[in-house]
């Protein structure tokens, strides 16, 4: 926990307190059922009149893209309701492998090559919102930290996770998010999510 406390810090510190629009970056998902969206892997609301989610949750379906969004909280700190101002679809930056007991699944971050990254993980329901500026937006809360590492000279960071076999998490949904120092400058990645499998 004291790497995401010190990375917190530095990043709160550098973080303009009036800012206008907020940077997040994500995917666009949709609620089964109804004409609502939030953004993927936490349960955070996004509406717009001026976007088009469905544009952007089409476009970006079973694709390797990610949407970086400037957006407004129309909610509040605890509970944000994201309305979305503007949105480009960039390339993905962070890949979370499956969660299937016992199998080794490969993770990958991308970035400056020589760069440090660090990745974590939460329960989905236990997501959050903290708009850190340019950085982006922290969307786990307090997260697990369970790899750190550096980006290589092909612009990846990849390592083998192997999910515990727990039976009581069957079903349940996790999160994860990376932050990455290029240049001296941190960003924090679109989350990405799976749900825990015994098969």
């Amino acid at each position: 926990m004291k790497t995401l406390s010190t990375i917190a810090a530095i990043l709160i510190a550098t973080t303009a307190a009036t800012a206008q629009t907020q940077l997040v970056r994500g995917e666009v998902d949709s609620v089964s059922g109804t004409n609502r969206f939030v953004l993927d892997c936490t349960r955070i609301p996004l509406v717009s009149a001026t976007v088009d989610l469905r544009a952007l949750h089409d476009a970006t379906r079973q694709q390797d893209l990610f949407v970086e969004m400037q957006v407004r909280n129309a909610g509040s700190p605890s509970q944000p309701v994201l309305d979305v101002v503007s949105a480009t679809i960039r390339p993905e930056t962070f890949d979370m492998g499956n969660l299937r007991f016992g199998r080794s699944e490969s993770w990958e971050v991308f970035g400056v090559p020589g760069s440090p990254a660090w990745v974590f993980v939460n329960h989905r329901s236990q997501t959050g919102y903290l708009p850190l500026g340019a950085a982006g937006t922290w969307l786990l809360g307090n997260a697990l930290p369970i790899r750190n590492g550096t980006i290589s000279g092909v612009g990846r960071f990849r390592f083998e996770f192997t999910m515990p076999t727990l039976p009581a998490l069957v079903g349940q949904e996790f999160s994860a998010q990376a932050i990455v120092q290029e240049n001296g400058v941190f960003r924090i990645t679109e989350p990405d999510c799976k749900e825990v499998r015994n098969d």
